[in-house]
């Protein structure tokens, strides 16, 4: 007997003979059951090598068997004639391929390097959260189903999820750095701290509290990196079966560390733990949780189709890449495994007009009054879609001998004419879902807290995605990526640009600053009318919408630290006439930078906000001086509190690599050797104890070792302090030596533009 299910697919991952499938009915109940599925990959052997991969069958220690399909390569739209090999284990699809990998060269594999419930769900276009009726027969199995809902849509319900917090009962450090942790469980509005003698109790009490409330998501602070491996180790020790997986069946999926380099610096990411039956959400180790919330990450998974525990501790790229591959999937377009396209030959003087980025107008640095900042909306994306710029579509070979085709400006790139590329084919409903979200959040702002922040988490989730897509195209191991197609969105960025800013010029508009997308405008007398029409005219000819982002009452573009005669493009500080505060690169808005020069800065700000013209910014200084002394005299007084004085930085090391003797080196020694190892890519947080080590060796203490008796180093502090006024109060003749003098600091350091870029790279 057949019985239907009206629900929310909840959950996918693999088993022996297919997958395991978890639905979440309207009334809150959990159906488990199964698809026969069986994943495949495809193989484009030559003929010598047909017979060769026939005779590797029988061999594999997984059963495979082959069909002869027929399926489209990509990048030049042929035909080709391919051996599908179907894994009749999905759990061990990825040992089947590494079997063929073997033997064969890595170009000729296609659709092999993704999951099996990534698969199923491109093959049978089921996704995450999709709300509809499913009919399970006697034996568990899904037979069928009818969706009530769609990947397209902009409005739809998610299932009623409980949620259930799990973390250190001592939040103050992470719990790598304790040698005892202590549990803390919240649901339904109470906590828990599990206070039991012996891990034996702490597990039997962990799975009475899972056994009673059945959470759907377990959401932890560090529960990636070391709360649920130490469970995990534990419950093994003990021989305690654990009740986190809702599929008792099932074991947890996990995965290593690592370290990377990536845009000229260091990363690490934490393994993944994950759950069957139950999501278990790092929210430490998760940039979509820590971007758009919960709901942001139901938007992405929703339309990326991976499942939300690999969405929430994927990167952008990932899941830009995942919605990509459903329609390629879905278009019977071939996936290579590997980036195939080569960069094409060019001449010294393409690569001269190719190899640039967007454009920049650098801005007279200091103050400025009534500004207004105009914003390209969805500039890239935009672009990629209106000229359906595509890794396949430049220089494509189609058209060659085409008359009429698109032509790139100043690079003289061919642009497709007879076929819609990938990338447009995928951004341009991300980016009208994302353009519809933002007119919701306006909507409902000041009126209903709730879809205020529903639509805004939805919109910051997909805005995180439009900003990945550039880059990613031009990613050297992005397989849909090719560095032809991301220098044709920088040339028509700078065409765009040009335009507009010829535009305001006829109009009788200054241009301040420009960068890439943003441009800053001076006109006397000009309203925000003004502004507005010159919008619709520039969006209007260059065919990208832009936006008034707003008029400043003043803006101050800081000089750099290295020359003090030219500003930073990325560095930027004012004051909206509604009085809000807008501010870019400057140290209140690093994450690096201690609370205490925060909270100093941030109090200068707010009186600077009060002004209306850059005259009443300067009759205001005595009372910024002031600020200034107040946190100045508090650091020498000994009485700041450490805990505002830690400063953040990311290691580039590991603890035995390092062969100088900086802050961060005898910082990661020092917890190494107190049993605490980082990898190259982690954060470290200390407090400088004697940056010249002089009077004492340790420069600095990690946060997890100091004791307050330890103290800090003023001298350096108010350093610190010095150069973060110095930001805002240089245009008027007050640089970090003037402020030295004038706080009598004992030794006034003539220090020359390079001491001082060193001094203030690590705030």
């Amino acid at each position: 007997m057949k019985r239907t299910i009206a629900g929310w697919l909840f959950d996918v991952y693999p088993y022996s003979n297919g997958v395991v499938l978890w639905l979440i009915d309207q009334n809150g109940e959990k159906v488990r059951c199964v698809k026969k599925f069986e994943p495949s990959f495809f193989l484009s052997p030559s003929e010598s090598d047909r017979q060769q991969a026939s005779t590797l069958a029988k061999r594999c220690p997984v059963n495979v068997t082959f069909t002869n399909e027929t399926r489209r390569e990509l990048f030049s739209n042929e035909l080709l004639d391919v051996l599908q090999i179907h894994v009749h284990d999905a759990v061990r699809f990825r040992e089947a391929v590494w079997f063929f990998e073997k033997f064969f060269p890595h170009f000729a594999f296609f659709n092999s390097d993704m999951i099996p419930s990534q698969l199923f769900l491109y093959e049978t276009e089921l996704f995450p959260l999709a709300f509809g009726d499913f009919f399970i027969n006697e034996q568990n199995e899904l037979v069928d189903w009818i969706l009530h809902d769609s990947r397209e849509a902009f409005e739809y319900t998610v299932p009623p999820l409980s949620i259930m917090r799990l973390r250190n009962a001592n939040a103050f450090l992470p719990p790598k750095y304790q040698r005892f942790v202590q549990f803390e469980i919240s649901y339904e509005g109470h906590s828990y701290v599990l206070e039991q003698e012996t891990p034996m109790e702490v597990l039997m009490s962990l799975n009475k509290h899972l056994l009673r409330y059945d959470p759907d998501i377990i959401l932890t602070d560090y529960g990636d990196a070391t709360l649920m491996p130490m469970i995990a180790s534990q419950a093994k020790e003990c021989r305690v079966p654990l009740l986190l997986n809702r599929d008792l069946q099932a074991s947890y999926q996990v995965s290593k560390e690592s370290s990377y380099f990536q845009y000229g610096k260091v990363v690490h990411k934490d393994g993944a733990f994950e759950l069957r039956g139950r999501w278990h959400l790092d929210a430490d180790n998760s940039f979509t949780l820590a971007e758009s919330h919960l709901d942001g990450l139901f938007e992405l998974t929703r339309i990326t189709q991976l499942c939300p525990q690999h969405q929430a501790r994927a990167s952008i790229g990932t899941g830009l890449s995942s919605l990509q591959l459903s329609w390629a999937y879905k278009n019977k377009y071939l996936i290579p495994s590997k980036k195939r396209e080569p960069e094409d030959f060019k001449s010294a003087a393409t690569l001269l007009l190719a190899d640039r980025g967007g454009l920049i107008f650098q801005p007279p640095p200091g103050f400025h009054e009534d500004i207004a900042e105009l914003d390209f909306v969805s500039m890239y994306p935009s672009i990629m879609v209106n000229n359906n710029i595509s890794p396949e579509t430049v220089n494509c070979r189609c058209c060659a001998d085409s008359r009429t085709v698109n032509i790139v400006p100043e690079l003289d790139y061919r642009i497709c004419e007879k076929r819609e590329g990938i990338v447009p084919a995928t951004l341009r409903s991300v980016v009208a879902r994302r353009s519809y979200y933002k007119q919701k959040k306006k909507e409902f702002k000041n009126k209903d807290e709730r879809l205020f922040a529903l639509y805004d988490s939805r919109q910051s989730a997909l805005k995180w995605m439009l900003v990945c897509c550039f880059g990613y195209l031009g990613y050297k191991n992005a397989r849909f990526g090719r560095i032809e197609a991301h220098e044709s969105v920088n040339a028509f960025s700078r065409d765009a640009i040009l335009t507009a800013k010829e535009i305001a010029e006829e109009r009788g508009y200054e241009l301040l600053h420009g960068i890439i997308d943003c441009m800053w405008l001076k006109k006397s007398g000009a309203t925000e009318q003004d502004y507005e029409q010159l919008c619709t005219e520039i969006a209007t000819r260059v065919g990208i919408d832009i936006s008034l982002e707003g008029m400043y009452k003043w803006i101050l573009f800081p000089s750099s630290k290295i020359d003090e005669k030219i500003a930073t493009a990325n560095r930027y500080v004012g004051t909206y006439r509604n009085d809000e505060i807008k501010l870019r690169g400057i140290e209140s808005r690093r994450r690096d930078t201690c609370k205490f020069i925060k909270a100093m800065q941030h109090r200068m700000l707010e009186s600077m906000s009060l002004a209306n013209s850059v005259a009443e910014i300067q009759a205001m200084l005595p009372s910024l001086f002031s600020i200034v002394e107040e946190y100045v005299g508090v650091l020498r007084s000994g009485k700041a509190n450490p805990m505002e004085l830690v400063l953040r930085r990311h290691i580039r090391r590991e603890a035995d690599e390092y062969v100088n003797n900086s802050i961060s080196a005898v910082v990661t020694k020092l917890l190494e050797e107190a049993g605490v190892h980082l990898s190259a890519g982690e954060a470290i947080d200390y407090i400088i104890l004697d940056h010249t080590g002089k009077k004492k060796p340790e420069k600095a203490k990690p946060l997890a070792l100091y004791a307050f008796e330890d103290g800090y180093d003023p001298e350096k502090y108010i350093e610190l302090v010095l150069d973060a006024a110095s930001t805002l109060m240089e245009p008027f003749g007050y640089s970090v030596e003037v402020l030295q003098e004038k706080f009598m600091i004992k030794e006034v350091k003539k220090r020359s533009k390079k001491s001082l870029n060193e001094t203030t790279s690590f705030i």
